[in-house]
C-alpha cells in the first residue's frame, strides 16, 4: 500500500513532520509531494522547498520519497503512481470543511482515491505555514 501527502510545505513545519511520522507508520511507502498552491502568492522556489522537505524526511524513514508536482492534478499523479490513499492534516473545523470539499473533488476525479485525515499532536496544530512565513519575514 502506498500513500501520498501533498502540500505546498512553504515552509515545512513540525505539524507537517508529525503527520508524516504518523503516515509512515500506517503505510510502507509514502510519497511527500511538494506542489504550488495557486491561492498563495510569492511562494518560495519549489525546488528549495522540496530540498528542505527531502532532508527532513530522510531523517524519518528511507521509505519516504519526496516528489515535486507543479504540472498535474494531485488525483492524476496518484493514479500514475498507483496510489490509493491521500493523507491530509487537520488542525481545526475550518480545515475540516476545506479538506472535505477537496476530498470530494479528488474522489470525483479519481474514484479509486481515498482520503485519510490525520491530526497533528496537540501543540503542533496551532499555526499554519502561511503565518510561519509571515513571522519569518518580520524577523528579518
Amino acid at each position: 500500500m502506498k500513500a501520498m501527502f501533498p502540500g505546498s510545505f512553504d515552509p515545512i513545519h513540525d505539524g507537517h513532520l508529525n503527520i508524516i511520522k504518523k503516515a509512515i507508520k500506517l503505510f510502507p511507502t509514502l510519497y511527500v509531494v511538494v506542489s504550488n498552491n495557486l491561492e498563495k502568492t510569492a511562494q518560495t522556489d519549489i525546488n528549495l522547498r522540496a530540498a528542505k522537505v527531502n532532508a527532513m524526511c530522510a531523517e524519518i524513514s528511507p521509505n519516504i520519497t519526496v516528489l515535486i508536482n507543479d504540472t498535474i492534478l494531485t488525483s492524476s499523479l496518484a493514479e500514475q503512481l498507483g496510489i490509493s490513499y491521500i493523507i491530509r492534516g487537520l488542525r481545526n473545523n475550518d480545515d475540516l470543511k476545506y479538506e472535505l470539499e477537496l476530498s470530494y473533488a479528488m474522489k470525483k476525479l479519481n474514484p479509486q482515491l481515498e482520503t485519510i485525515f490525520l491530526i497533528a499532536d496537540y501543540g503542533l496544530n496551532e499555526i499554519s505555514s502561511t503565518f510561519l512565513k509571515q513571522i519569518n519575514k518580520l524577523k528579518k
